[in-house]
């Protein structure tokens, strides 16, 4: 429903999520890169982390939703960390703060 509402308010939402999709899929070949400059092969990653191997290999190829704290213990197993950073505000932002706005008024 929320999402519906988005995506009618604002025509780039659809720009902007891709924008975010891509970001994953970037995230996700930095984590296959470093798999197998360590020689490691899935199924020793994912037995160290604690995920599956389907798992792993859908987050290598950025197929599915991950969770933030499966993908921190890959990256604790591969030796990475994860930063986030603040970003440039976007179209989707500003839809954000107006259903904020709308549903305070209620």
């Amino acid at each position: 429903m929320r999402e519906a509402r988005l995506v009618q308010a604002n025509p780039h939402l659809v720009e902007a999520l891709g924008s975010d999709l891509r970001e994953l899929g970037a995230l996700s070949r930095v984590f296959l890169r470093r798999r197998r400059a360590l020689g490691l092969t899935q199924r020793q990653v994912s037995d160290a982390c604690g995920v599956s191997v389907q798992w792993l290999s859908e987050f290598e190829n950025a197929k599915g939703d991950f969770g933030v704290v499966r993908v921190m213990r890959v990256a604790a197993v591969l030796g990475l960390s994860l930063a986030v950073h603040p970003r440039p505000v976007t179209d989707i932002d500003l839809v954000f703060e107006q259903l904020r706005a709308e549903g305070q008024q209620r």
